[in-house]
């Protein structure tokens, strides 16, 4: 019976004449599996050691992941993330192991759980709901540099992307506003026009249209929608943040 603090390592046989896969691949890719749970990892195992295309290279919990694929080199690890330490799991598993592919898999169905997957680190994904097939799909799609997903992800994906990229413009361009150029900046998010930021802020209009010309030129936007969807991608950046790490908890 296997134990926590030692490394089952699974015997697999080679293919001698393996045909070349849809990668133009002329041998198994070989496979490593994470999981904590020692029966549905030993199910695992038997299923993944019946396929053609791969080759088993190990197995183990998850706290002895790191030492076991350095070990054995894998191309593609396999890591179960149904217990919910997904994210943490999959980064610490990407650091020791960079040159591995890491496929998640169990995750639940939705966008929120694959977006922070996908940032920790992984090059591919099942949910608890696909079959077999489609893990091994998933295993040869990360091996080939390709992640698979449904259009609604990939849509979530390209949105997330977006929204990095526009919170990451303001604030590199926020660091050389001026504090009333950050004044402006925050009042055109509200929409206010060039004569009410005026009034709002007791200065004269002219004085503000200067302003709003520097703040475009400073952050590189053609127009002040782009200003206001730029301080607005970087204002839930920072209430996310404040979310994730309890900040609210000082705050109420």
């Amino acid at each position: 019976m296997e134990t926590r603090g030692s490394l089952r390592l699974m015997a697999t046989t080679a293919h001698e004449t393996a045909a070349p896969d849809a990668g133009g691949r002329d041998r198994p890719i070989r496979v490593f599996l994470v999981a904590d749970v020692c029966v549905y990892r030993e199910l695992l195992v038997a299923a993944l050691t019946n396929q053609e295309s791969l080759e088993l290279a190990g197995s183990t919990p998850g706290d002895i992941a790191s030492v076991a694929i350095g070990m054995t080199e894998p191309e593609v690890v396999l890591v179960d993330t149904s217990a919910g330490s997904g994210p943490a799991r999959v980064e610490a598993l990407a650091a020791a192991v960079p040159a591995a592919k890491i496929v998640a898999v169990g995750i639940p169905d939705d966008e929120a759980t694959l977006l922070q997957l996908v940032e920790s680190g992984v090059s591919g994904y099942v949910t608890a709901e696909q079959p077999l097939e489609e893990l091994v799909d998933a295993v040869e799609a990360a091996a080939n540099g390709e992640l698979r997903c449904s259009p609604r992800v990939s849509a979530a994906l390209a949105q997330r992307v977006a929204a990095l990229r526009a919170a990451g413009s303001w604030e590199e361009g926020d660091r050389t506003l001026t504090r009333r150029q950050r004044e402006v900046a925050a009042l055109i998010a509200e929409g206010l026009s060039n004569k009410q930021i005026a009034r709002r802020l007791s200065i004269e209009r002219a004085t503000v249209k200067n302003h709003v010309h520097n703040i475009l030129v400073k952050l590189g936007a053609s127009h002040r929608d782009e200003v206001a969807t730029l301080v607005r991608t970087s204002l839930l950046t920072l209430l996310s943040a404040a979310a994730a790490t309890g900040v609210w908890a000082s705050l109420g």
